[in-house]
């Protein structure tokens, strides 16, 4: 072997012993790996405790024999507007209107028609543009009575005159379109039969409705838009609906016995009505939906969201002839009662309206043992 053979194996020798060096050096330093590790389980948030209570407010009372409020309304800038009229009970004299400034209730001035003068249903097509009506006696027979707010003040809108006389009982807005609905002719007579009236922007005209049998009234009605509406009352005992979907009104089957005597719009294409039942439209038809509680009657409705509606009226109290304000509230799955402070005497409501910012008001009366005073409930929700 000569020299330059020896000192190439020489060289590969030594390079490969560095080469040895190095691989154990790396391996001596590089970290174990870590032993995988339990993935923490995840743990849901606790459902919020939410509770419904109501609460009253002070309102006005401005005569001394009796005072009472029928309708109530939220404006789309939540101003809330509430109607009734004020006098003896049962014949009340002057037409009541109250507004609620964000502070406090206060008496709106009104004019009257007749000899007798009420208010039953108010409806708010924009801040300066609100409706209530009802009825007005010329000392014959009832005439229907509508009043109009324009920003300034209250002024008597033009009906168009009813053979037989006529009352209205429900009043609903959208847009420049406003529908009136109650009932012609006499209830005392046996020739009652439902009415609409329909606003035009310009004058009052007198809808066209397929001829029933028998007596018949409506109670209230829904505009969900100038194209599509809603009426719901009577024929005789069964329960009465109809349909506006921008050319006539068509009558709706309906279950159940009994009036309905208000309705509602819900989110979507859904509606509640309530009176002698609860009733539920779900787009396509009518179903049963609950009952009044504690033996009671039913006469406002008013939803807040598509799983949240409150129902109010009346309900017998301990004592003989005395009742007791009567709130329930759907959430979702079933009819809750919502408890509130009671009052002295004997109380009913009888009109509710769901406010923009998620509270729902509640109108009605108090009989104590020297005159009828005003209701007013605020029902709220609170999370904790």
């Amino acid at each position: 072997m000569d020299p330059i053979q020896r000192r190439a194996i020489r060289n590969g020798v030594v390079a490969a012993a560095i080469a040895a060096a190095t691989l154990f050096a790396f391996e001596a330093i590089r970290p174990e790996a870590s032993p995988p590790q339990a993935t923490p389980p995840v743990t849901a948030s606790p459902s919020p405790t939410c509770e419904a209570t109501w609460d009253v407010l002070p309102s006005i009372d401005p005569d001394e024999q009796g005072n009472q409020l029928l309708g109530v309304t939220a404006a789309p800038d939540g101003e809330m507007w509430a109607v009734g009229g004020f006098g003896p009970p049962e014949a009340p004299t002057s037409t009541l209107v109250e507004r609620w400034d964000g502070q406090l209730w206060v008496v709106a001035a009104t004019p009257n028609a007749g000899a007798e003068n009420v208010l039953n249903a108010v409806a708010a097509a924009g801040p300066q543009d609100v409706w209530a009506v009802g009825r007005a006696s010329n000392g014959v027979e009832d005439i229907p009575l509508i009043e109009q707010w324009d920003g300034v003040g209250w002024n008597l809108s033009s009906a168009p005159a009813i053979a037989g006389g006529a009352a209205l009982y429900g009043v609903a807005a959208a847009g420049r379109t406003v529908w009136a609905v109650g009932a012609s002719g006499s209830a005392d007579l046996g020739t009652e039969q439902a009415l609409i009236l329909r606003w035009d922007g310009k004058a009052w005209a007198a809808e066209t409705l397929p001829a029933l049998p028998g007596p018949s009234v409506l109670r209230a009605v829904m505009a969900v838009s100038p194209e599509e509406a809603w009426a719901v009352g009577a024929q005789g005992n069964r329960p009465l609906a109809y349909r506006f979907t921008g050319t006539r009104w068509r009558r709706i089957p309906v279950p159940g016995r009994g009036q309905l005597v208000a309705i509602a719009p819900a989110p979507g294409d859904g509606a509640w009505a309530v009176g002698s039942s609860i009733l539920r439209w779900d787009g396509t038809a009518w179903t049963e939906a609950g009952a009044a509680r504690r033996l009671g009657t039913l006469q406002g409705i008013a939803a807040v969201s598509a799983d949240e509606a409150w129902a109010v009226g009346s309900s017998p109290g301990a004592a003989l002839g005395v009742t007791r304000a009567l709130v329930q509230r759907f959430v979702g799955s079933g009819w809750e009662i919502v408890n509130g402070p009671g009052v002295p005497g004997s109380e009913a409501l009888t009109s509710a309206a769901a406010a923009p910012d998620g509270t729902v008001w509640a109108v009605g009366y108090r009989d104590t043992a020297n005159r009828r005073a005003t209701l007013i409930v605020q029902g709220t929700v609170t999370c904790a």
